[in-house]
């Protein structure tokens, strides 16, 4: 149904990796990423910084749970956890798609700080199922490496029960974002059965919700975690009003305006096996 350019299925890169002559070996020496220098799998930095962030997660949550347990737990309490809980879940929805929308649109290679996730978002969009060739804390870091400072304020200067369970939410499903964007682009027969079940119900982004995505000119669906937010933004026209008020600020024009694509012609081509 999308327009979707032609890759080798995931499990069979994996099955390659993971028998015959290329057993033991890394998937990237297999399956080149189009960003220099770029792995796919986990080194022992990206675990210890995923640990750090999911341990600070869980503390905000031991946090809220003594902070409700010390509050009287009537109705209207119940009712407000449940209520910050979702509004925290969708919060991360609307973030993960305001953050991937200026990656996408806005900055190069060279910009400063985030440079190199405006490439590595460009790489996406040619080679958009290299995603799934990822592990998970490889797939992870960057965005736990983000949260850890606003996760540490939270821990130490929030008190509230309410606020605490809409930050832990929050931030433990903007740390997840990349990893059930990921599920989104992984085939059905490769999916594990939990990513199948939650995009059935609808409660993380689904494979159609974003592939939709990825058609040229990469202005629609940009929400990445539950995908509730999508149908809303692009209904009021969000992030064009978002564009339009930016160019008339600083006359800069995104990249959903000029189609300009990224050369990554120099690049290993991804879909070739480096070994046999």
């Amino acid at each position: 149904f999308f327009p979707w350019p032609a890759a080798p299925p995931a499990y069979a890169a994996k099955a390659v990796v993971q028998g015959g002559s290329g057993k033991g070996k890394p998937a990237t020496a297999y399956f080149k990423p189009l960003q220099a220098g770029d792995v796919l799998e986990s080194t022992a930095e990206h675990r210890w910084i995923c640990a750090t962030a999911a341990t600070l997660s869980f503390a905000l949550l031991v946090k809220a749970a003594f902070a409700a347990s010390a509050a009287a737990l009537t109705a209207a309490a119940v009712l407000r956890y449940v209520l910050a809980a979702i509004i925290g879940y969708e919060f991360a929805d609307f973030g993960s798609g305001v953050y991937h929308w200026a990656m996408d649109n806005y900055g190069n290679a060279k910009t400063p700080v985030f440079g190199r996730q405006i490439e590595a978002f460009q790489g996406h969009h040619e080679r958009p199922w290299t995603i799934t060739h990822r592990q998970t804390c490889n797939n992870l870091h960057q965005s736990c490496i983000a949260t850890m400072p606003p996760l540490a304020a939270w821990l130490l200067l929030v008190s509230a029960p309410s606020a605490l369970i809409f930050g832990a939410v929050a931030m433990s499903f903007i740390i997840l974002a990349q990893e059930l964007h990921k599920w989104s682009h992984t085939l059905p027969r490769d999916a594990l059965p939990l990513a199948e079940s939650l995009q059935a119900m609808g409660a993380v982004i689904a494979r159609k919700n974003h592939l939709a995505h990825h058609r040229s000119p990469f202005d629609t669906n940009y929400c990445i975690v539950s995908g509730h937010c999508n149908r809303a933004l692009d209904a009021v026209g969000f992030f064009p009003l978002l564009e339009r008020a930016i160019h008339a600020l600083n006359g800069v024009e995104p990249r959903s305006w000029t189609n300009q694509r990224f050369d990554f012609s120099d690049s290993t081509e991804g879909e070739e096996l480096m070994e046999r």
